[in-house]
């Protein structure tokens, strides 16, 4: 069970919080990986921002609310692809970038409305939805002389470090909807979760001795993860009149089982040659539950040609916890301390000449974690206790903006939604492999200064019956 610590640490990245009182890597990956809601949905979810929790009608604003499934008059099918893209930008010493973009199919789904004349209880809904989203993310840091990595056989200096992540998180979403009266709205979901991706990261350092460079893994990869996991989506709608409408919705928690394979040496150093005696592949299971969130809406419907939204989400980060408890203590510890609950708000709004509509959004989610203090060190390899902020993940902002129209049944959907955030990239105080198991070790921590800009651009194709 000890290999199943020594992996999730090492997925955490490379920081140490022993001056702490912690005893080993945070598995940070809990919080980003995990904790962020899925960020996709077809062209018209996205270009109002998502912002639909009081406003409904569409299989995608169960996302935020299902009952917006038992606002729905008419049936819908809908498929999305797009191209989703990342720009990350690292800054220690030297300043480096990386790129890439990707097509995939974002979403596909539908709603099945069943009216029920002569009754209060007018209409009713089942819907069903998958989203997609990639979470490729490449970051590269340049050269730094100033910087020593300590073995027993030579010292070296610091020559790049390279941190890849490669993969999907997925959700199918069963929901029921129904309304009373055309005033109040209910909804349930059901909701089934999957992850996949794989991760390395690379120190690359110069001997002092030939100039050459050479790399490293870090102890414990590569690494891959996939799991599963369900929860459920509770909501309600109330239509004050027909301009205003009231929404709230409880997501619950992600129960998740995940499944690791990694390599580590399991701290079987050979000190006299300078490697390690063993770096063999590992296996291991673990549990996951991610914090649910909490989210109330505003919904202003002008007549036939205008629609507002506002969402406010309360993410409950700090009730993720990782299991066997007595296996992860140092890290439920670290989310009990250094992770916290926050806020995300969501604005969006569509304006519609006839068959043609207009949309645009605006997101903020604050960052879940808290600043902490902790022994960093600088460019020049000086070390400081440093009150840190905007770690791992930091504030995101995203902007959003679309356009339809409308064939008669058949309707199509454009958008395009820009993201950024700046955030500090933690590496080092950790031991490093390469493949003739010689090792390094980067003692201290240092905090790179990253900013990551994602895009994505979605097509969709809908009918409506």
């Amino acid at each position: 069970m000890k290999k199943i610590i020594t992996g999730i640490c090492a997925l955490a990245g490379t920081l140490s919080f022993a001056q702490n009182k912690y005893d080993y890597q945070y598995p940070s990956n809990a919080i980003n990986l995990y904790s962020q809601d899925i960020n996709s949905g077809n062209a018209k979810y996205i270009g109002v921002g998502g912002a639909v929790g009081a406003l409904g009608s569409d299989i995608n604003a169960v996302e935020q609310n299902p009952a917006g499934l038992g606002v729905s008059v008419v049936s819908d099918l809908q498929i999305t692809a797009g191209v989703s893209g990342y720009n990350n930008k690292s800054s220690f010493g030297t300043n480096y970038k990386e790129s890439d973009n990707k097509f995939n199919f974002q979403q596909f789904g539908g709603n099945f409305v069943f009216q029920n004349p002569g009754s209060d209880w007018n209409r009713f809904s089942i819907g069903v939805a998958y989203y997609n989203q990639r979470i490729d993310n490449t970051s590269t840091i340049g050269e730094n002389s100033n910087i020593s990595s300590v073995s027993s056989q030579y010292d070296g200096t610091f020559a790049g470090y390279y941190k890849n992540i490669d993969g999907y998180k997925s959700k199918f979403s069963l929901n029921f909807g129904s309304s009373y009266d055309d005033r109040l709205y209910l909804g349930l979901g059901l909701n089934f979760h999957e992850t996949n991706y794989s991760s390395y990261e690379q120190y690359y350092e110069k001997d002092a001795t030939d100039g050459k460079n050479y790399g490293y893994n870090l102890d414990g990869f590569p690494y891959n993860e996939n799991g599963q996991g369900f929860s459920f989506s509770l909501g309600a709608i109330y239509k004050v009149d027909q301009s205003f409408r009231l929404g709230a919705a409880y997501h619950s928690p992600v129960w998740y089982n995940l499944t690791t394979e990694y390599f580590s040496f399991n701290n079987s150093f050979n000190s006299t040659n300078g490697t390690v005696n063993s770096y063999n592949l590992y296996y291991s299971d673990y549990n996951l539950t991610r914090g649910g969130r909490f989210v109330g809406s505003l919904g202003f419907v002008v007549g036939k040609s205008l629609s507002l939204g506002l969402d406010y989400t309360y993410h409950m980060n700090n009730d993720t916890k990782l299991k066997p408890n007595n296996l992860f203590i140092p890290s439920n510890n670290f989310i009990n301390d250094f992770v916290k609950n926050s806020s995300e708000v969501r604005l969006g709004a569509e304006y519609r000449v006839d068959k043609f509509k207009v949309r645009a959004g605006y997101n903020y989610v604050a960052s879940p974690f808290k600043d902490f203090s902790i022994d960093l060190a600088d460019t020049n390899n000086q070390v400081t206790t440093t009150n840190l902020s905007q770690a791992f993940v930091g504030d995101v902002n995203r902007a959003s903006f679309g356009v339809g129209y409308d064939f008669g049944g058949f309707y199509l959907d454009a958008a395009y939604q820009y993201q950024t955030q700046k955030y500090k990239q933690l590496i080092g105080g950790g031991n490093y492999i390469d493949s003739n198991n010689s090792y390094v070790q980067l003692p201290n921590t240092y905090a790179v200064n990253t900013k990551l800009n994602s895009n994505l651009f979605l097509l969709t194709l809908g009918w409506q019956f």
